[in-house]
């Protein structure tokens, strides 16, 4: 085939646009996407069909959508073409085809040899119920989602088991009353386009988190972030914070690369390789700057029937389906607390049942508790999760631990609009004067005892009222060594091992 290398770094990008299986799209769109003429398409399309990489079913009419079925990996179509040229001893033109869309030559071969022994590939799969929101740091608020982007992106700091630890950061300290923060960082991170993460990026990141519209509430206090001789990130606050370095290993404080507009960037333990409607693939990134993964990938394929049966509690990752699955909860580890969600009934409590309107976030569980215990009645409407601020009279919502509760707990009654309540000024400067004091309190132990009274005295109140807690449980294959559930209800990905045993 002529031009083979051209054609395949093509189909390539059509594969991680529309993923495999069936897709509908436009001639217009493939246009786009491969930067040619739709005349050219067609050509490729021809060429593709013939390849037996893809089925086209084109429908008349310039607006119509046709039916595209990627039938290939663009990898396998790459090593099935490579071992034809190994076959006729053309090995330069083997080393050329390995090296499609920039990929490393000595590694590609490596995988390409040693690809007869399929059965023993470290991958698992994640079957899930709906399609995966944009992977925008500063956008995303559901927890698979944010469990997902943590994965792909590191953060200042990481908190591992209650503690803070280092992740791009290795040191840091503030100064006398906590109003300047400065973080020493890594040197030599890269990015998974191959870029070298720089401070600047960093700053860029956390000075958009300060002004983005769904988190400046908690993040206003930042004034400004800057960049220092000797790879510093100074952070100057306009209020003390004693637990900012906390606060900046939450998911909307992630780093990533904001020259792309395709895909998340990061720099953390997994890369994304494609994503489409159907599918995301998360590939081992071999430069993590900590331990790299055991897994070569992880695959989340979406089954959107399962959507009725979807329990918050229950997530699910394997080898292979249908399988024998063990049960992980937060209680298999006795040094850890049995992470999970907590639902909550937010509203002012003088307001009378007959004139509320209630805000209930879209997940099955808060409908639930809507139903059981609204007053006859009393009207709603659907929000997405996270999203406080169309708050109307009163809310059904609730709170994911996240590995690091005193600032999941701490970001939501930040955000919650509480002003929206028509509260009485008293309530509402008591909250006001509570989340500060937490934030000027230097002992964590204090702080977290001061977040829990403030939380007693919200439900004690009635403005914030605990209705439930639901511990997560994920099933996982027998297969899969490593396992322990996060406060995102997954698991560490880069701590899987699987027993080919």
């Amino acid at each position: 085939m002529s031009n083979f290398k051209r054609k395949l770094e093509q189909y390539e990008k059509i594969f991680q646009a529309f993923g495999p299986g069936v897709s509908h799209c436009q001639v217009n769109r493939l246009a786009t996407l491969l930067h040619v003429s739709e005349r050219h398409v067609q050509t490729l399309l021809k060429a593709m069909r013939a390849q037996g990489w893809i089925e086209w079913q084109a429908s008349s009419g310039r607006s119509k959508k046709a039916q595209l079925t990627c039938l290939v990996e663009p990898i396998e179509a790459c090593y099935r073409y490579a071992q034809i040229q190994a076959d006729a001893g053309d090995i330069e033109q083997v080393f050329s085809t390995l090296s499609f869309n920039n990929r490393n030559v000595g590694s590609e071969l490596q995988a390409f040899l040693s690809r007869a022994n399929q059965s023993a590939q470290n991958a698992v799969y994640i079957p899930f119920h709906r399609e995966i929101e944009e992977l925008h740091p500063q956008r995303v608020l559901r927890r698979t989602e944010r469990f997902l982007v943590m994965q792909i992106c590191q953060r200042l700091t990481s908190v591992q088991s209650g503690k803070i630890c280092g992740d791009l950061a290795y040191h840091w300290q503030p100064n006398q009353d906590a109003t300047l923060w400065q973080f020493q960082i890594r040197n030599g991170v890269q990015f998974h386009s191959g870029r070298t993460l720089e401070p600047q990026d960093i700053a860029h990141c956390l000075n958009s988190l300060s002004q983005n519209k769904t988190w400046r509430r908690c993040y206003q206090h930042i004034d400004e972030v800057s960049v220092s001789a000797g790879n510093v990130i100074v952070v100057k606050l306009n209020q003390p914070d004693w637990h900012l370095p906390r606060s900046l290993a939450r998911a909307e404080a992630s780093i990533f690369e904001h020259s792309s507009t395709e895909r998340l960037i990061g720099s953390g333990a997994f890369s994304v390789d494609i994503f489409s409607c159907k599918m995301l693939r998360l590939s081992r990134n071999s430069a993590y700057s900590h331990n790299t993964p055991i897994l070569n990938r992880a695959e989340l394929w979406v089954y959107p029937e399962w959507a009725q049966n979807k329990a918050c509690a229950q997530n699910h990752i394997c080898v292979k389906l249908p399988e024998k699955t063990i049960t992980v909860s937060g209680d298999d580890q006795s040094s850890q607390r049995n992470f999970g969600a907590t639902f909550l009934k937010v509203q002012n409590p003088a307001l009378s049942n007959a004139l509320r309107e209630f805000t209930v976030e879209d997940t099955s569980e808060c409908q639930t508790l809507f139903k059981q215990l609204s007053a006859p009645g009393e009207s709603y409407v659907n929000v997405k999760y996270g999203h406080y601020l169309t708050t109307k009279d009163a809310a059904f919502c609730s709170i994911i631990d996240e590995n690091n509760a005193f600032a999941s707990w701490l970001s939501f009654f930040h955000r919650f609009p509480f002003e929206e309540l028509t509260l009485p000024v008293e309530m509402l400067e008591t909250i006001e004067q509570g989340l500060a004091s937490i934030r000027h309190e230097p002992n964590s132990e204090l702080a977290m005892n001061e977040l829990l009274a403030l939380r007693h005295w919200l439900n004690d109140s009635g403005i914030v009222v605990e209705l439930k807690q639901e511990g997560f449980n994920l099933k996982v294959s027998e297969k899969i060594h490593g396992a322990q559930v996060n406060g995102f209800g997954w698991c560490e990905l880069d701590k899987l091992w699987i027993s080919h045993l």
